[in-house]
C-alpha cells in the first residue's frame, strides 16, 4: 500500500490550506510520503503515513486541521479530519464521522465526496 485515496489527498490539501505559513513545506513533505496502512474503523478511518527520512522536519503543532470536513456519500452528517505530525513530519490522517454512523461499508478508495472548510453547521 503506498498511494493516497482521492479523499485523503483532498483532506490533506484542505488541511494544508488551513496553515498558510506551512502550506508549501507540508506539500514538499507529501511528495516524499507514502501510505503505510489504512484502517476503516467503522467510525471513520486512520491512514498511517511514512515520510522519507531525509525530508525536512517542520516546527509545527502536533495536530493540524481544525475546520476541514467533507460531505460523503453514504453518511448523513459527513466527516471531519485531523492530521497528526510526529517530530515535524506527516504521521497519521484521521477521518471521523460526525455522528455515530457506521463507515465500515464505505469503500474508502472509491467515494463520492466534497471537502469543505469552516465551522461545522448542523443546519447545512
Amino acid at each position: 500500500m503506498s498511494k493516497f485515496t482521492a479523499l485523503e489527498l483532498a483532506a490533506l490539501d484542505a488541511i494544508f490550506l488551513e496553515t498558510p505559513d506551512l502550506n508549501e513545506a507540508l506539500r514538499r513533505q507529501l511528495r516524499f510520503a507514502r501510505v503505510v496502512k489504512r484502517e476503516n474503523s467503522g467510525g471513520g478511518f486512520f491512514t498511517d503515513i511514512s515520510v522519507a527520512p531525509d525530508a525536512s522536519a517542520l516546527a509545527c503543532d502536533r495536530v493540524l486541521g481544525k475546520t476541514t470536513r467533507a460531505k460523503v456519500a453514504g453518511l448523513s452528517w459527513g466527516m471531519g479530519f485531523v492530521l497528526f505530525m510526529d517530530h515535524g513530519k506527516l504521521s497519521l490522517l484521521e477521518g471521523y464521522a460526525f455522528a455515530p454512523e457506521d463507515t465500515s461499508a464505505l469503500d474508502l478508495e472509491d467515494l463520492t465526496f466534497e471537502v469543505t472548510s469552516g465551522p461545522y453547521d448542523l443546519h447545512e
